[in-house]
Formats: C-alpha cells, sequence, structure tokens
C-alpha cells in the first residue's frame, strides 16, 4: 500500500515553498557588531546589507522580572514599530504593540497604578546604541 500525503502536509509544503520566494526579496539581516558595554547591557542589533539599522533589541532578564523590547527600523533607518514585554512574579506586567509615533497599537497584561511611565519613554534610543552608550 502506498503512502499518499495528507492535505495538510501539501499545505505546509506550499507554503514553505511559497516562502521561499519572498524570502528572496526580503532584506538580508546580519549582527551589527556592538560595544561590550552594550552586549553586558543586554542589546542586539540587526543591520541590513547597506549597513543600515533594521531591528535593535534589549532583553533584561531579573529574577522574578523579565524585559522584552524589540524596534523595528525601515530601510531608511526611521522607526516603525516596537514591541515590549514586561514580566514579573505577578505575571505579565504589559505587552505593548507601539507605533512609529509613540501611539498604543494593543495592550495587555496587568500595569499596576504606579506603573506610570508613558510607552514611548521606555523606546531606547538606537544612535546611542550605535555609538556605545548602553545603559540598562
Amino acid at each position: 500500500m502506498r503512502h499518499r500525503p495528507s492535505r495538510l502536509v501539501a499545505a505546509a509544503l506550499a507554503a514553505v515553498l511559497g516562502s521561499t520566494a519572498t524570502a528572496a526579496t526580503a532584506p538580508v539581516l546580519r549582527p551589527l557588531p556592538l560595544g561590550a558595554a552594550c552586549q553586558k547591557a543586554g542589546y542586539t542589533a540587526l543591520q541590513d546589507s547597506a549597513g543600515t539599522l533594521r531591528v535593535l533589541r534589549y532583553v533584561r532578564l531579573i529574577p522574578d522580572n523579565t524585559a522584552r523590547q524589540t524596534q523595528y527600523y525601515s530601510a531608511r533607518g526611521a522607526l516603525q514599530s516596537a514591541k515590549l514585554t514586561g514580566s514579573g512574579f505577578v505575571g505579565l506586567l504589559y505587552d505593548l504593540t507601539l507605533t512609529a509615533r509613540g501611539n498604543t497599537l494593543t495592550e495587555k497584561g496587568y500595569r499596576a497604578k504606579f506603573f506610570t511611565t508613558p510607552a514611548e519613554r521606555l523606546l531606547r534610543d538606537a544612535a546611542a546604541v550605535k555609538a556605545g552608550r548602553c545603559a540598562p
């Protein structure tokens, strides 16, 4: 008896084969070398072939607390969007998606009354990170 692939497997193969065509047009990103202070502070960055910063990530892991932030940039180097997540011993504190102007697109989680920092102030300065001035 010959085994025939299911429709689910065929759909998955079509999705993978279709995604390879779009992957050829997507920019190839490579790590951006950062200073030791930035690496120790939890920063990583990706750049395109032209050397433009495209993704800036910040991760801070402390027992019972985690802060993760990813900022996405256009080919011109302008901020497009940002994703911020913070959790603590009480669970998810915030899960925010911001626009380039700092407007909140989505917000989930529990933000206590003392957490009054505007979300746009949580964004990291990409120019400072590229220059090696990184603060945790």
